[in-house]
């Protein structure tokens, strides 16, 4: 195999994770101990990370929703949001270059729902205030 250009495209967690599944198949053919070894180890790895969770179709919405901000974010940085999706200001502020500079509070919060949202967080938090405001009725 032979790279012709390593700049085209850079691929998300998720789309190594279905690779090294689909690979993990042909593993036999492909190499020997070491390679069945790394692997292994990736995928593990990937398996407790957020993309294990994620679909092509919700990465797809997810960027829709990103592009259709009026936020300028570099490719990188949506990589960044896509295979580590941030749940605070501080994780936000981490990934985003002048993140100060470049993004105000109200966009700030609409960034941090739109992650949350991708990520399933928000579900979990409004399911948990729930919890919080049927106890304080009682």
């Amino acid at each position: 195999m032979e790279v012709k250009n390593p700049q085209v495209a850079v691929l998300c967690n998720n789309e190594v994770f279905e690779l090294l599944k689909k690979s993990q198949e042909n593993t036999k053919l492909i190499g020997g101990m070491n390679h069945s070894t790394i692997l292994y180890e990736v995928n593990k790895y990937l398996e407790q990370r957020p993309c294990a969770e994620q679909n092509a179709t919700k990465i797809r919405e997810f960027l829709i929703e990103l592009k259709d901000m009026p936020i300028n974010l570099t490719k990188k940085e949506k990589l960044m949001l896509v295979n580590d999706p941030p749940d605070s200001v501080l994780q936000l502020s981490l990934g985003i270059k002048d993140f100060y500079d470049r993004l105000s509070e109200p966009e700030t919060e609409m960034l941090l729902y739109a992650t949350k949202k991708f990520s399933g967080q928000f579900e979990i938090i409004t399911k948990q205030e729930r919890v919080e405001e049927e106890e304080e009725e009682h």
